[in-house]
């Protein structure tokens, strides 16, 4: 069986993601968490904004807009059916804050730890409910 161009994408990044989390990397998992939620999110909106599938990276590069307001687009638009867009937003700001605040790169509480894992899982539902 061939694996759709999503179905690869999100099988590589749930891999990634889960090793970065299992070996204690959570700015690693959180920021590849981010990456490939930006990815999926411009995909699912080029998908509409484009029928045919062969040019959704073509579409996708033209969608020069922020993660949230990317988040909201695809909301209006019903392509976050199954997914609550405030964990995706929760999941940026923390992007945000780790790749700002130097702080954080130097020791992560235990809370911000278990943050980071469950956005970083919340995020991989995301991507496997968006194959």
């Amino acid at each position: 069986m061939d694996l759709s161009e999503r179905e690869e994408t999100t099988k590589y990044a749930r891999e990634r993601i889960d090793t970065y989390l299992k070996n204690d990397d959570f700015i690693s998992a959180l920021l590849l968490a981010s990456i490939y939620l930006n990815i999926r999110l411009k995909s699912l909106l080029a998908d509409r904004l484009s029928p045919p599938k062969a040019q959704w990276r073509k579409t996708s590069r033209m969608l020069d807009i922020g993660f949230n307001r990317l988040v909201n687009l695809c909301n209006q638009l019903g392509l976050l059916k199954h997914h609550n867009p405030k964990n995706l937003k929760k999941l940026w700001d923390k992007r945000c804050k780790v790749a700002h605040e130097s702080k954080l790169w130097r020791g992560l509480s235990q809370r911000n730890k278990e943050d980071i894992d469950r956005l970083c899982r919340s995020a991989i539902e995301f991507l496997e409910k968006t194959t």
